[in-house]
């Protein structure tokens, strides 16, 4: 038997996990920009140290003020930050593919992984 089942019902309970961490509209918004923010850290991080931490900054500057300031919740990184920095970053490029193609993607997967929860 393959890995490949489990590793994808793991990754569906992940996110669905991150999106209902993450249900305030505002808190959305804030998290988009804030992985905006740390992708364009990973991509400096070869060209300019100096942009990718002050990225890195905003990054967790945004994140925390959605989840303390709109949410009311801890961020995921606090517990388990191996899902808040995959299922975020997943999220986020999920989200962007939403938003350029207009297709509702991110819905789909969570709603099948609520189908198969007991």
């Amino acid at each position: 038997m393959t890995p490949w089942p489990k590793l994808t019902q793991t990754v569906r309970r992940d996110v669905t996990y991150y999106v209902n961490a993450h249900q305030n509209h505002w808190n959305q918004i804030l998290h988009y920009f804030a992985f905006l923010f740390a992708f364009l850290g990973w991509i400096f991080l070869f060209v300019n140290i100096w942009a990718t931490l002050v990225l890195a900054v905003l990054h967790y500057l945004f994140s925390w003020v959605g989840h303390f300031c709109f949410e009311g919740n801890k961020p995921a990184s606090f517990r388990y930050p191996w899902v808040g920095f995959y299922a975020g970053f997943l999220w986020f490029f999920i989200r962007s593919f939403e938003l350029v193609s207009g297709k509702s993607v991110l819905h789909k997967l969570i709603m099948q992984d609520t189908r198969r929860a007991p």
